[in-house]
Formats: structure tokens, C-alpha cells, sequence
């Protein structure tokens, strides 16, 4: 019996840590984002994030710390620091400010907004 509440207690204490593990992702990078039209479109559903779409059209998460107005930009600049590639190191420019990427990784695309019902 004590076993058993001693089990069930553990199980208890780990449940949360296991629920806060962040998923890890892959860092990446735009290839030849200096490039005219390197990057087709883009999306950002908060001030916090932007998923930018290349020419292949594989898309990517750009996280960047609090970028005032970022979600109802028209448009938006990158600034690769000179290299060839957008990445972790780069920037998102938005209504002249210049707002740090903190983390550039592949995805699936911007998620899918929910349909409305009708009724």
C-alpha cells in the first residue's frame, strides 16, 4: 500500500515538470535572402511572432522578443547583416524599427484561422 501511494505521489511531482518541457527546434536560415523576392509572403498573428514564406515556398517562425505594430504591418523589411542567408542573427524591420530575430526555425506555416459558424 505505501508503495503504491509512494508511486502515485512520484508520478504527481513529475507530471508537471513533464507537461513544461519545451519542445526544442531546429535552428534555420533563408538561403540568398539578399536576394529581390527572396522571400514571397508573410504572416504575423501577433507582435511576437511572423512566419515568412521563401521562394520555395517552404515557410519559416521568426520569433522576435516584442515588435510593436508587427501584426498589422502591410509590410516588412529583413536585414541579413550582410551575409547571404536570414537567420538568428538577422532582423525584421518594421515601420523603421529594427526588431531582432531570436529564433528562425522551419514550420508548417502560420496556423490555420478557425471558420466561423454560421447561425
Amino acid at each position: 500500500m505505501k508503495t503504491l501511494l509512494l508511486l502515485l505521489l512520484a508520478a504527481a511531482v513529475a507530471a508537471p515538470a513533464l507537461a513544461e518541457t519545451p519542445v526544442k527546434r531546429e535552428e534555420a536560415g533563408i538561403p540568398f535572402a539578399n536576394h529581390p523576392r527572396a522571400i514571397r509572403n508573410f504572416e504575423a498573428p501577433s507582435d511576437e511572432i511572423v512566419y515568412l514564406e521563401d521562394r520555395q515556398r517552404r515557410w519559416y517562425r521568426a520569433d522576435v522578443g516584442h515588435c510593436f505594430g508587427l501584426k498589422w504591418a502591410h509590410s516588412i523589411g529583413y536585414d541579413t547583416r550582410g551575409g547571404t542567408r536570414l537567420d538568428s542573427f538577422g532582423a525584421i524591420l518594421v515601420d523603421g524599427q529594427r526588431c531582432p530575430i531570436v529564433s528562425l526555425t522551419r514550420s508548417e506555416g502560420p496556423p490555420r484561422k478557425a471558420k466561423k459558424k454560421k447561425g
